[in-house]
Formats: C-alpha cells, sequence, structure tokens
C-alpha cells in the first residue's frame, strides 16, 4: 500500500504546476520578442534592397514614399517591440519568482519527510 499524499506534496505540486505555467508564459513572451524582431529585420532587409535598385528614376520618384513607409512600419513595429520586451520582462521576474516559489517548497517537503 503506498501511503496518501500529504498536503505538503500537494502544495509542492501545485507549485510546480505554477512555474510550468510561469515558464510557459514565459517562452510565448519571448517568441514574441523574437518575431518583432525577425519582422523589424525583413522590413530593414526589404528597405536596403529598395536602396539597392539601379533604377534612378524609380528611386527618385518613389523613395521618398517608401522611405516614409518604411519609417512608419519600423516605428509602430519598434512600439510593439518594446512593449513585448516589457511583456517579457514582467514574465521572467513571474517565473523567477514561481521558481524560488517551488524550490522553497521542495526543500520544506524535503525537511518535513526527515521528520
Amino acid at each position: 500500500m503506498s501511503r496518501p499524499e500529504t498536503p505538503m506534496a500537494r502544495l509542492v505540486a501545485v507549485g510546480t504546476a505554477l512555474r510550468d505555467v510561469a515558464l510557459v508564459r514565459l517562452r510565448a513572451a519571448a517568441q514574441e520578442c523574437r518575431r518583432l524582431e525577425a519582422e523589424i529585420a525583413a522590413l530593414d532587409a526589404r528597405a536596403r534592397l529598395a536602396e539597392a535598385d539601379g533604377d534612378i528614376a524609380a528611386r527618385a520618384v518613389a523613395g521618398e514614399i517608401r522611405a516614409r513607409l518604411h519609417a512608419q512600419q519600423r516605428a509602430a513595429l519598434n512600439a510593439a517591440l518594446a512593449r513585448a520586451r516589457v511583456e517579457e520582462a514582467a514574465q521572467l521576474r513571474l517565473a523567477s519568482r514561481a521558481f524560488g516559489r517551488e524550490q522553497a517548497l521542495n526543500g520544506l517537503l524535503y525537511r518535513a519527510q526527515d521528520r
């Protein structure tokens, strides 16, 4: 027969589940930052490619419009990236707390089992 699960063991299980949820949220926030960084890099690459266009007349006509559109799009992406980084930092703090909480609960469970 196995011993019934103690309240402390259940508390550790809850702490572990909370840590796992916090890590999933942190991963999602980090992935959003990486996605936005990649989108900014792609936008900049398209702008460099457009600048490299050999047709001087086309650049003269559309260059300013393209540059303005690029600046607007980059500003929007930069703002979104800033928000995503704030979210990532917040999720990192929460994950750190959840990890510390789980470690403390595991320590308490270990000490309680020694008694």
